[in-house]
C-alpha cells in the first residue's frame, strides 16, 4: 500500500487540497501499476510561522504570497455568504 506524504504551507482552498489528493493518487496508481484504492495520501499544512526559507520564517520571506492567499480566501468566504 503506497503512502504519499506532502508538506505544504497552509492557506490553499479545500478544493485545491482535494484535487491534490486525487491527482497524487492517480499518478502513483498509474506509475506503480496498483489499484487507486490502495493508494494513501497524507497532506500536512503548516502555518507560515513554522515554515523556514533560507533561515527566515515564511511569514516574512513570502509575506506577499501569504497575503494574496488570505485575500482570495476572504473573497471566497464572502461569495459563499452572499
Amino acid at each position: 500500500m503506497p503512502l504519499v506524504r506532502v508538506d505544504i504551507m497552509e492557506g490553499r482552498p479545500p478544493e485545491m487540497i482535494e484535487e491534490l489528493h486525487r491527482k497524487l493518487a492517480e499518478l502513483v496508481a498509474e506509475t506503480l501499476d496498483t489499484p487507486i484504492d490502495r493508494v494513501r495520501t497524507y497532506i500536512t499544512q503548516f502555518p507560515p510561522e513554522a515554515w523556514g526559507i533560507g533561515g527566515v520564517p515564511a511569514s516574512v520571506a513570502r509575506r506577499e504570497d501569504i497575503e494574496a492567499r488570505a485575500a482570495a480566501q476572504a473573497e471566497r468566504e464572502a461569495g459563499a455568504d452572499g
